[in-house]
């Protein structure tokens, strides 16, 4: 079993193979909400006790990777907002810049308040 992400799910991709072509086929057994990564009753029964196991690996690894990633981009951000400040300056009044100036306002504002809520602020 391979799982493929798409958009908002997640795809469960049993591989099977068949003997007259000589190599496997993918059949898509069912998606789950990657909100949500729970397995429905529905997907509980078409899968094997094994692929159920596969995919509950998979979501742990996913949660830790993403556990990973949150942390490297909280461990680097105050080098890559000098950087960007550095491209920033660089741009001055461009279109890119612009474009994505608004944004980043906006993120910021929204970082901030996180900041503030868990007293990380003076």
């Amino acid at each position: 079993m391979h799982f493929r992400v798409r958009k908002n799910v997640v795809q469960l991709v049993r591989m099977t193979y068949q003997a007259e072509l000589k190599r496997g086929k993918s059949q898509v057994v069912g998606s789950v909400r990657l909100a949500n990564l729970i397995l429905s009753d529905e997907l509980m029964e078409a899968l094997t006790e094994e692929e159920v196991s596969e995919f509950s690996q998979w979501v742990t690894t996913r949660h830790h990777l993403d556990q990973l990633q949150q942390e490297l981009a909280a461990l680097t951000l105050a080098e890559q907002l000098q950087k960007a400040q550095t491209w920033f300056e660089h741009q001055r009044n461009s279109k890119a810049a612009s474009a994505i100036a608004g944004d980043l306002v906006i993120r910021w504002q929204s970082f901030r308040r996180v900041l503030a809520k868990n007293g990380l602020l003076d």
